[in-house]
C-alpha cells in the first residue's frame, strides 16, 4: 500500500515539473521575413491565378532564405502592351528571365509570336517555353503549340533550351490561331509556375 501511494506521489511531482502553461510559438522562416523586408508580395493589380500561386502562405525551408526569396516573385509588371518587358522568375531558384514580346503575325493556322528574353538571374535557364497561351477576341484560349516552328524559331520550339546567364537571345513562339478571331491576350510563366501565374501581355 505504501509503494503504490509513494507511486502515485512521484508521478504527480513529475507531471508538476517543468508545466509553465505556455504555448510554442511559431517563428517565420528567413525566407518569410525577407520576403517581408522587400515588402513581401504586394498583389494588387494582378490576376487570380497570381494571387493564388503566390499570395498563400508558404515558406523556403533550407539556407538561403533570401536567396529563395528574391527568386520567388510574381511578375513584375503584372500585365504590359505587346512590347514590354515583363520579369518573370522559375520553379527553381536562380532563374529570372525579362520576357518582351517584340512582334506579332499570322503564319498559316498559327500565330506567331516573337521574343527577346534576357536572363538576369544567376542560373542558367534549362527547359522549355510550354507554359504560354493566348486568348482571342472570341473568347478561344490556345496553349503553345509544341512541335511546331517557324524561320524566328531560333531553337525555342525543342523540348530542351538553354540561356545562358547574362545571355540575350531572340525567339518564337507558335499559338494555334481561332478562326479569324484576333489575338488580345498572351500569358506567359516558367518552368513549373502554371500559366495562370505568369505575366500578361495585352496583344491589341
Amino acid at each position: 500500500m505504501r509503494n503504490r501511494i509513494g507511486v502515485l506521489a512521484l508521478a504527480a511531482l513529475l507531471a508538476g515539473c517543468g508545466s509553465d502553461n505556455k504555448t510554442d510559438e511559431p517563428t517565420p522562416s528567413a525566407t518569410a521575413a525577407a520576403e517581408q523586408a522587400a515588402g513581401g508580395h504586394d498583389l494588387d493589380g494582378y490576376s487570380e491565378g497570381v494571387k493564388k500561386f503566390y499570395g498563400e502562405p508558404h515558406a523556403h525551408e533550407g539556407e538561403g532564405g533570401d536567396v529563395e526569396a528574391e527568386y520567388h516573385q510574381p511578375p513584375l509588371p503584372p500585365e504590359t502592351a505587346l512590347g514590354g518587358p515583363i520579369t518573370l522568375t522559375g520553379s527553381n531558384i536562380g532563374v529570372r528571365l525579362v520576357m518582351k514580346p517584340t512582334e506579332l503575325s499570322r503564319e498559316g493556322d498559327f500565330t506567331v509570336v516573337e521574343f527577346e528574353a534576357e536572363n538576369t538571374g544567376i542560373a542558367n535557364f534549362e527547359g522549355a517555353f510550354r507554359n504560354a497561351e493566348i486568348t482571342y477576341d472570341d473568347g478561344e484560349t490556345k496553349p503553345v503549340a509544341t512541335r511546331e516552328k517557324a524561320d524566328c524559331s531560333n531553337g525555342w520550339d525543342a523540348e530542351y533550351l538553354r540561356i545562358d546567364t547574362s545571355a540575350k537571345v531572340e525567339g518564337c513562339l507558335l499559338f494555334p490561331r481561332s478562326g479569324d478571331a484576333s489575338p488580345e491576350r498572351l500569358q506567359l510563366a516558367l518552368e513549373d509556375v502554371p500559366t495562370e501565374a505568369g505575366g500578361i501581355w495585352d496583344l491589341r
